[in-house]
């Protein structure tokens, strides 16, 4: 396995500053709202993480999937149009479950899990099924997913890119690291019958401080205009790849500082957590936006910790203060503008999604249980 780590040293001027990003634009995300939207919330769609706007049926929806129920929405009124209920058992069931599900612009709807089972619809039935050899593709051990938006994306036709994340939960208990550092099948192409077309066979760009951290394999995936790319969660590296292979690698510019730092663990064999550095910064979502046609990098740059005695995750999702960067840049990846946006305490980040009517984040404060409501952002000052 080839290590990037030579590239890199060649490739990085930490200290010099790109002419693009002394010239752009600073400021807050709150400057370039618009307007305000809601979307329909109930029962049957569960927790609403919306995906993409996709052209299914044709006509443009925005999806979200919780659990079997794939719920799709108007863009314009935010209103829900139908579902789509992923069978369980039966000829058009899923074994094991529907852990991934991505809904593409051809109809496709794909679904996949980490035992391999993959099934395609179309039209809401089942076109095609197949089983990933799990063990000749990592023979080393069990893979997961990053989360949805990134595990599947469609290259082509007939070609499909497989986002894994080798993380390992039991590692610490096992006296094993979580995170293995020489891993490279981060990505596998597969085409609509399931051959395997390619997997890449690179590392992370981690040093052994990132051995068990377990967000640092969750990457972040954008296929567009026939090009992919990824980038780590824990890096300003943004990488091109073509048939599994590593093609160029970029540094992507910002004007504030952004540190990388890996979780610690607390605890022991029998029971640990995950601590993540109040001033360590996270990659959190990598997509074009439609209507100012730029690309959009979200990271989460800091947080302010408060009540630290309490350490039950459900009990802390609201507590402390995050700050995070919205950085924009254009279509050669040149930065063009960085805007920050604070969640403060006892409110959280959630969604972030581009749609033909513009760019949407969910409000800090939701006053109905029965709607969700965004922010509209217009960033058309900083497209072609």
């Amino acid at each position: 396995m080839r290590s990037i780590f030579p590239v890199l040293l060649i490739l990085l001027i930490i200290s010099c500053k790109s002419k693009s990003s002394e010239e752009a634009f600073q400021g807050n995300l709150e400057e370039f709202i618009v307007d305000e939207m809601s979307f329909e919330r109930d029962a049957e769609s569960g927790y609403l993480s919306f995906q993409e706007s996709v052209s299914y049926q044709n006509k443009e929806v925005l999806y979200t999937k919780w659990n079997e129920i794939i719920s799709f929405f108007d863009p314009k009124t935010g209103r829900k149009i139908s579902t789509f209920k992923i069978p369980k058992e039966g000829p058009e069931g899923i074994k094991g479950g529907a852990e991934i599900a991505k809904v593409f612009d051809n109809g496709i709807i794909a679904v996949t899990n980490s035992i391999g089972m993959t099934n395609y619809y179309q039209n809401e039935k089942l076109v095609n099924s197949f089983k990933r050899d799990i063990e000749l593709y990592e023979p080393k051990g069990y893979l997961y997913f990053p989360d949805n938006r990134d595990a599947l994306h469609q290259i082509s036709e007939n070609q499909y890119e497989f986002t894994f994340n080798p993380f390992n939960f039991m590692g610490f208990r096992e006296g094993k690291d979580g995170l293995d550092l020489e891993f490279g099948s981060w990505v596998g192409s597969y085409d609509l019958e399931g051959n395997l077309l390619c997997k890449s066979n690179f590392k992370a760009p981690y040093d052994e401080s990132y051995k068990n951290s377990s967000i640092g394999g969750k990457l972040l995936r954008l296929v567009d205009q026939e090009k992919s790319w990824l980038m780590f969660p824990y890096s300003d590296s943004l990488y091109q790849i073509k048939n599994c292979e590593i093609i160029t690698r970029k540094k992507l510019d910002s004007k504030s500082l952004i540190q990388y730092f890996p979780e610690k663990i607390e605890g022991d064999s029998r029971s640990a957590r995950w601590i993540r550095p109040e001033n360590g910064a996270l990659n959190s979502h990598l997509f074009r936006d439609i209507g100012s046609n730029t690309y959009v990098r979200l990271v989460r740059l800091k947080e302010k910790r408060n009540q630290p005695e309490i350490t039950d995750v459900r009990k802390r999702l609201y507590l402390d203060e995050v700050t995070y960067l919205l950085l924009v840049y254009d279509l050669d990846w040149n930065l063009k503008a960085e805007l920050e946006i604070i969640y403060p305490s006892g409110t959280r980040f959630e969604n972030l999604f581009s749609t033909s009517q513009g760019l949407f984040i969910n409000k800090p404060e939701q006053k109905s249980e029965d709607e969700y409501e965004f922010y509209k952002i217009d960033l058309s000052r900083f497209g072609d």
